[in-house]
């Protein structure tokens, strides 16, 4: 009895060419968390005081809420288009999703306009404009990746990836790379940017049912994994140099490490993660161990 309950909950729960609306509209969060948690773990690093110094007010909270309004509203696309495959997009993820987007709305209209026209906070007319041009490199690689995505094609496939890991570094470091943190800009590039292809990685299946263009779908083969071996390496490159310059956390800097050795497990064995996609929360939430 037990072994056919297994069975069927294993047969209800596998995701080969199924969306799963429901953990990607639970996951919708993730990635603003993770942002707010590498953001929090700078001011832990003597290397990034500087940067945090200079910060515009509000800027993690600010960013950690256009990331929720993308993240919904990328959501509400996905599951219309899938909708229109025959995949139900029940009532109940449209209400989170848009209840996401109200939440991130609220939070970056409040610290940008309410509280500074009551008075509070240190943003002026000049305070507002300097915080429009952070975001300049978010906004141009955003509309970019919009453009993309409406063309769709080999383009958004090739493209897609290094625009998004693009954009999260600039958020991360509020814009490009500048003096003193030009390697960890770069390591956290590549480890985006790996984070991204191992996504796709895992989304194959689903992105030909619903033909979305996919690297590894376009494009896979032995360049595409050497491509990704290039990552790791050049990764690990990063950790050693700004540990031998003595850039690192108190403690052994093992963050790193572990985000390697799980991702490397997750391409190797991939079908330990892929019920329910449970693997959309894994893959996003490891990155809060890249500075650790």
């Amino acid at each position: 009895m037990l072994t056919r309950l297994w069975i069927a909950f294993k047969q209800w729960g596998e995701s080969e060419g199924k969306p799963f609306l429901a953990t990607q509209a639970l996951g919708i969060p993730v990635v603003a968390l993770v942002f707010l948690t590498i953001r929090a773990q700078m001011h832990n690093h003597v290397a990034f005081n500087i940067l945090l110094a200079s910060d515009p007010p509000d800027w993690s909270f600010i960013v950690a809420g256009l990331i929720v309004i993308v993240y919904a509203a990328d959501f509400i696309s996905d599951a219309i288009s899938w909708d229109g495959i025959g995949v139900k997009f029940v009532s109940w993820q449209l209400i989170l999703a848009v209840g996401w987007i109200l939440l991130g709305s609220f939070v970056v209209l409040t610290l940008t306009l309410v509280l500074p026209l009551f008075g509070f906070g240190a943003r002026d007319g000049m305070g507002f404009l300097d915080l429009l041009l952070s975001l300049r490199d978010l906004i141009l690689g955003g509309l970019l990746y919009c453009y993309l995505k409406w063309r769709g094609g080999a383009w958004l496939a090739f493209l897609g990836p290094v625009l998004i890991a693009f954009v999260f570094d600039c958020a991360v470091f509020r814009g490009l790379p500048s003096d003193g943190l030009i390697l960890f800009w770069i390591q956290g590039f590549c480890v985006f940017l790996l984070n991204v292809l191992l996504m796709q990685f895992f989304e194959k299946d689903k992105d030909a049912v619903s033909n979305t263009p996919n690297l590894w779908i376009l494009y896979s083969g032995k360049m595409l994994r050497m491509s990704v071996g290039l990552l790791f390496l050049l990764t690990i490159i990063f950790w050693v140099i700004n540990d031998l310059n003595g850039d690192v956390f108190d403690g052994v800097p093992f963050g790193t490490i572990l985000l390697l050795a799980v991702y490397g497990w997750m391409f190797i064995f991939p079908s330990a993660f892929k019920l329910f996609r449970w693997y959309r929360v894994l893959i996003d939430g490891m990155l809060v161990f890249w500075l650790i």
